[in-house]
């Protein structure tokens, strides 16, 4: 399973090269399970601009919090909202970290596996629920004085609600789809209207935004 992410890692990296700035966009799917159905866009676009946090706020993505998983090398791991549908932030000191160990991170929180579902090995920090349609990212159960939040896939946490308060999750699929990797920035998008698998205008605009 590892050595088999690896080749298709490196086989997108491969592929990501041959995408230049303005160029078109690249549309790669989730090869390791050779399933079309769930198809991602990816963009990368070169840029010698250091972005930062405030830059995102100043377009309007609005922080909520810190992402539940470890992102070795990102100086800003964080989840918020812009234009209402839910983007995930990276941050690193440099554009070669963000092409390198930012596309890692943003292929694991963008795999589907042969279902279509999120993957229950822990390895996703943001999920939402599928039942009779797309249901939001995100959503918080109360624990006591504690709120905790229903999109992380981590059974522990959502078993510490009483049954009264359990939200039931049919099937869990990724929070983002697409992600764009702008410099130093990479971001990874829910789709328009709060739906997963939507096209993400946020992703496909964020150059613009960013460098206008």
């Amino acid at each position: 399973m590892v050595n088999t992410r690896r080749l298709i890692f490196s086989f997108l990296l491969l592929a990501l090269g041959a995408v230049s700035c303005g160029g078109d966009d690249s549309v790669v799917t989730d090869a390791q399970a050779g399933n079309s159905d769930f198809p991602k866009v990816i963009r990368m676009v070169e840029s010698t601009t250091i972005f930062t946090a405030d830059d995102l706020k100043s377009i309007g993505w609005k922080s909520q919090k810190d992402f539940l998983l470890d992102y070795p090398g990102s100086i800003t791991a964080k989840w918020g909202f812009l234009n209402q549908a839910e983007v995930g932030v990276l941050i690193y000191s440099n554009a070669e970290d963000a092409k390198t160990i930012g596309v890692a991170a943003a292929e694991a929180q963008t795999f589907h596996n042969e279902d279509g579902e999120a993957p229950g090995d822990g390895t996703m920090d943001r999920t939402s629920c599928q039942s009779a349609g797309w249901q939001s990212a995100v959503k918080e159960i109360g624990v006591g004085s504690t709120k905790v939040s229903a999109s992380y896939l981590d059974p522990h946490e959502e078993s510490l609600a009483p049954p009264f308060q359990k939200m039931p999750c049919p099937v869990r699929v990724p929070t983002y789809n697409d992600y764009t990797v702008i410099g130093n920035v990479v971001m990874m998008c829910e789709g328009d209207g709060g739906k997963p698998l939507e096209t993400s205008t946020n992703c496909k605009e964020i150059e613009k935004w960013l460098t206008k």
